[in-house]
């Protein structure tokens, strides 16, 4: 994979442009913009939420994007290029999601740079900062710990 590759995989439009077919919920795999990866609990949940919605709301539809609208819905291209800022929370970008994902991984895997690269197919460099930040973490006191704890998750 060239280093643009890598640059791309995970933009907003590889998720725009992500159809059922890149979805295998049963081996709980997922294909970005052409990487297979694998596809964590939290995301399969997501999906199988969003895909008995999608049934629900459109079940004639001809269009096999996972991501569909009431406008795309009746067409077979994907969602409107800006669909996704109108849909997601304030003040997160799906940028900042991958970022904490990522780090999220590197604190549950002891901080392993190939691990990183591999499934999130990301450059060798990226990795080691991932791996560096999450081992600083890992060291830090309890204390430490725990009010990176409650910034995360707002408390």
């Amino acid at each position: 994979m060239t280093a643009e590759e890598i640059r791309h995989a995970a933009r907003p439009w590889a998720i725009r442009e992500l159809t059922l077919d890149d979805v295998d919920l049963p081996n709980r795999r997922i294909t970005l913009a052409g990487h297979r990866q694998p596809l964590g609990e939290l995301t399969r949940n997501a999906l199988l939420a969003w895909l008995g919605y999608r049934r629900a709301t459109w079940p004639g539809t001809a269009n096999r994007h996972v991501l569909i609208s009431r406008i795309s819905a009746l067409g077979t291209g994907p969602v409107a290029p800006d669909y996704l800022d109108k849909h997601q929370l304030c003040g997160l970008s799906l940028e900042r999601i991958r970022r904490d994902r990522i780090l999220q991984e590197a604190l549950a895997t002891g901080a392993d740079p190939l691990h990183l690269t591999l499934v999130f197919n990301i450059d060798h460099t990226n990795a080691m900062a991932y791996a560096n930040a999450a081992r600083n973490l890992l060291s830090s006191s309890p204390a430490e710990q725990a009010l990176l704890s409650a910034a995360r998750t707002g408390l």
